[in-house]
């Protein structure tokens, strides 16, 4: 049996008939580290003792013996956490993330911290996208879609202020879940944009991302799918970013939709969404600013990306971010005006595959709108460039409506393999 690339579900049942242990799991996946992540440094931090430990337990909860990889800039008690930064070398907290804890109880493994951005930023991570190794990985949790779409972890946490959870997982060619905004504990991690911050999760599917949704929730594993819900269409204010293929991609799932059974709508667009973009640029920079303020006398010694958003952020004044700040109120009271009929949305996750270059980790655009409206968005995997580099769909639903996205989620993953 190929472990490396087994569903959870499938590791689970085989955990519990005895087929696999939970050692010969974390060895594997340590072998696999070993093995590839010399040349893609999805890893800052690899804990195989730890791992080993932890693996000589019962198998207990939910995720039982399944292995992880966090985002560093998630706490993990007695490993470090450098946010991806000179300015936090050698830093070791005591405690688990709230996320990580989480998780711990519910039996899974941390193998060890993924790659960030600097501060979960647009300062790059040194890692590159396993399919193509000239190609970004995406960010800012470029070592958590790395690691997962290497077979280096089952799954791996990740952060999303704007769309750095969804776009690693699309460029990577895997799943990646953004909750709504709250619902996973935020504890334990450096804030970025206090407006935006997500704790989320990239897994190989959207079955994989429901069961570690459903450990996070406390609720049990997933079960069958219900029925389709009216899916909308929306073509955003970014359109005309898409390539041909990424917006092919869209459409050929449109279709599937369709002739699987769901009334699929064209959703126009509210007044105002297109401002999304600039207010949300100006809030996410005026908090970042604050939340790095604290580095202001060491700012030599932190990247120029980040350098150049704190000084973007110290030139806005209080009374324009609360003007932007009321604008995306105004937007987040009209969400269910926006889906109006549909329970869930179809839209593009990027423009177009994984760019070439590790200067940049790509558009993030197309996922920041969802994540201003503090809806739950994850991203599907969906057919293939010529070049044989991954595309991706997004689905969106209506804050709280989380369930509901992984089930129409897992059934388009089903009728894209059927």
């Amino acid at each position: 049996m190929d472990w490396l690339n087994s569903s959870i579900a499938t590791l689970r049942k085989a955990l519990d008939a005895g087929q696999v242990t939970q050692g010969a799991l974390v060895e594997a996946h340590l072998a696999r580290i070993a093995e590839r992540d010399g040349e893609i440094g999805a890893y800052v931090h690899v804990d195989a003792d730890g791992a080993r430990v932890a693996a000589t337990a019962p198998v207990a909860g939910l995720l039982g013996g399944i292995p992880f990889g966090v985002k560093d800039v998630l706490d993990v008690a007695g490993m470090p956490c450098e946010q991806g930064s000179v300015i936090y070398k050698g830093h070791v907290p005591p405690f688990d993330a709230g996320s990580v804890a989480m998780l711990k109880q519910q039996g899974a493994i941390v193998l060890g911290k993924t790659a960030t951005a600097e501060f979960a930023g647009t300062a790059p991570a040194a890692t590159v996208n396993p399919l193509d190794t000239a190609r970004t990985p995406g960010g800012s949790s470029s070592g958590s879609g790395a690691a997962v779409a290497a077979g280096m972890a089952v799954f791996a946490l990740g952060t999303q202020t704007g769309g750095s959870v969804l776009r690693p997982a699309a460029f990577c060619g895997v799943a990646g879940f953004k909750p709504t905004f709250g619902a996973w504990p935020v504890s334990g991690m450096l804030p970025a944009a206090q407006s935006f911050d997500t704790v989320g999760a990239i897994a190989r599917s959207a079955e994989d991302l429901a069961w570690v949704h459903a450990a996070m929730m406390r609720l049990p594993a997933p079960g069958a799918t219900g029925d389709l819900p009216v899916i909308g269409l929306c073509r955003t204010h970014l359109w005309d970013t898409l390539s041909e293929l990424s917006a092919g991609a869209v459409e050929a799932a449109r279709g599937l939709l369709s002739r699987a059974g769901a009334h699929v709508i064209d959703l126009p667009l509210a007044p105002g969404f297109a401002e999304l973009t600039q207010h949300r640029a100006i809030v996410n920079a005026f908090e970042r600013s604050g939340n790095t303020a604290c580095f202001a006398a060491e700012l030599d010694r932190i990247r120029p990306e980040s350098r150049e958003v704190f000084s973007r952020g110290e030139s806005i004044d209080g009374e324009t971010y609360l003007v932007s700040r009321r604008a995306l109120d105004v937007a987040r009271a009209a969400v269910d005006r926006l889906f109006g009929e549909a329970g869930v949305l179809l839209t593009a996750t990027v423009p177009d595959v994984a760019p070439s270059g590790l200067e940049k980790t790509g558009d993030p655009r197309l996922q920041e709108l969802w994540s201003t409206l503090r809806c739950p968005s994850i991203a599907v995997p969906f057919g293939h460039a010529p070049s044989g580099l991954p595309l991706s769909v997004q689905l969106v639903a209506r804050p709280n409506e989380d369930a509901l996205l992984l089930d129409v989620a897992r059934q388009l993953e089903a009728l894209r393999e059927g």
